[in-house]
């Protein structure tokens, strides 16, 4: 173990005298704080700190007058008192020598830096990052460092697996304020419990992203990505950030099985609680630039899973300065699977929530001969609803040719929030022996949800989703709408 006395940048010690010793010493290792007097405590670094070449913990939370996070996500933001700042001379903070190498990093707030986490420093992957409870990007207190806190990522890629937040008060992380993004990662990585893009209170922007245009979170593979999770613990708040929340970039390939990747649980443009905005994307959003919630660019064709069924799954993405969910530049290659989500409203081009094909709704054609992005699949067509007590009958039909989609298809029904996805109320199998067919059928809608009116999205077989179709009214037995 390797203590921290001084604020100093260089000497006996100083913060780089103990990752020099820690190196020289090999094996797993502890750097702790034990400076004298009143925090918070900033170190300044005048030039970048030595590469990290073994497994080392720097511990922040060591240092007397410290105290970790004690809010949960349904609570509210951070309350952690950080005495320990870094501040960076413009370089990165914490780099890591591929190979063997871990770091775990926690209690410290970090900013002055370009990227301030680096894995792969000239080398093969490092094994492993863990981050809790850091505030990066932000002053100490979580508040706004204009115009940018870090003038690269909080997190920047190469590691062969990363654990970045917890499901436990104290491992949550505030990375916000990185002119690149929160955390820009190409390999394994679970974030949870974070707030990404918010001040500490989770209800302020601090932008990520705005000095490069990427965003909270930008992910280029899908293997063994976890974002969220379908305990409300591990929910991320990823708001306010310029211009997406989520970017799912290039170099998607099959990756494994879809449980490998997993986009569950999280508020994505709202503040902490869901119920207020806190956009992501530009506050005047335009056609050729508004970003967005979740944008899907590049891929193999194969649909991202974004949401799940069960309980706790789904995500609200809402409010955003542009669509909620978008697939790219029209390739046939960029595809997402939307899965019981509630997406609403969003200010995309023509008010989209779920974005296929050109920017703005896209009108179902003949037959679904189109092509692009999620394969254009055409949207349900709701010919007529009516509902007597919690039993729902709607008659509608997809016009899509068995050329021209994967059957069977996944019908999705929502309550409508403002022509947005609301609650999921129930979802129908519509075979192959009903393509392009009026089809009526009867759903039972859950306790103490309102289907007055709903939408509708369909969903290939592999996974493909559509826009959502316009709402519809539900007619009761009465005859009253």
């Amino acid at each position: 173990m390797f203590s921290v006395a001084n604020v100093a940048d260089s000497g006996p010690g100083s913060l780089r005298q103990a990752v020099t010793d820690a190196n020289a010493a090999g094996g797993s290792n502890t750097i702790t704080f034990a400076i004298p007097g009143t925090g918070p405590h900033v170190i300044a670094l005048a030039s970048v700190l030595p590469t990290i070449t073994g497994t080392l913990t720097v511990d922040g939370y060591s240092q007397p007058g410290s105290a970790p996070n004690t809010h949960a996500p349904e609570q509210g933001g951070l309350d952690a008192q950080l005495m320990i700042e870094l501040v960076g001379n413009g370089n990165y903070g914490f780099a890591i020598q591929g190979g063997s190498t871990a770091l775990t990093v926690q209690g410290i707030a970090m900013h002055g830096f370009g990227d301030a986490i680096v894995g792969n420093n000239g080398g093969p992957d490092a094994s492993h990052l863990t981050l809790y409870g850091n505030y990066i990007g932000t002053q100490v207190d979580g508040s706004a460092l204009p115009p940018v806190g870090n003038n690269g990522s909080a997190v920047r890629c190469g590691f062969s697996s990363a654990q970045i937040g917890g499901t436990l008060p104290w491992q949550r992380n505030l990375l916000s304020g990185n002119g690149g993004a929160g955390v820009f990662t190409n390999g394994p990585v679970v974030i949870e419990g974070n707030l990404i893009g918010t001040d500490a209170g989770g209800t302020l922007a601090i932008p990520n992203g705005s000095a490069n245009n990427w965003g909270g979170i930008i992910v280029g593979s899908r293997t063994g990505v976890r974002i969220g999770g379908a305990d409300a613990a591990a929910r991320n708040v990823i708001s306010g950030n310029r211009p997406l929340g989520i970017g799912l970039w290039a170099g998607f390939g099959p990756g494994g099985p879809v449980g490998a990747f997993e986009i569950k649980g999280n508020y994505i443009g709202s503040d902490w609680s869901g119920q207020q905005p806190l956009p992501n994307g530009f506050e005047q959003p335009n056609a050729a630039q508004s970003g967005g919630g979740i944008q899907v660019q590049g891929g193999d064709g194969s649909a991202l899973p974004i949401g799940g069924f069960g309980d706790g799954e789904a995500n609200l993405i809402a409010f955003n300065a542009g669509a909620g969910i978008i697939a790219g530049t029209n390739s046939a290659l960029e595809a997402f699977d939307s899965r019981a989500n509630r997406v609403h409203h969003n200010r995309g081009v023509g008010r989209a929530n779920l974005d296929i094909g050109a920017p703005g709704p896209t009108p179902n054609d003949a037959g679904d001969a189109d092509t692009g992005s999620n394969g254009v699949q055409n949207a349900p067509e709701i010919i007529s609803a009516s509902q007597s007590g919690n039993q729902l009958t709607v008659t509608y039909r997809v016009d899509s040719t068995t050329a021209n989609a994967a059957y069977p298809l996944r019908i999705d029904f929502h309550a409508d929030i403002a022509g947005g996805a609301g609650a999921w109320l129930t979802q129908d199998s519509y075979p192959a022996a009903s393509a392009q067919q009026d089809r009526t059928i009867t759903l039972l809608v859950p306790a103490g949800v309102s289907a007055i009116p709903f939408v509708a999205t369909a969903t290939d077989a592999g996974g493909r989703t559509s826009e959502l179709s316009p709402a519809f009214d539900v007619i009761f037995e009465d005859g009253f709408e």
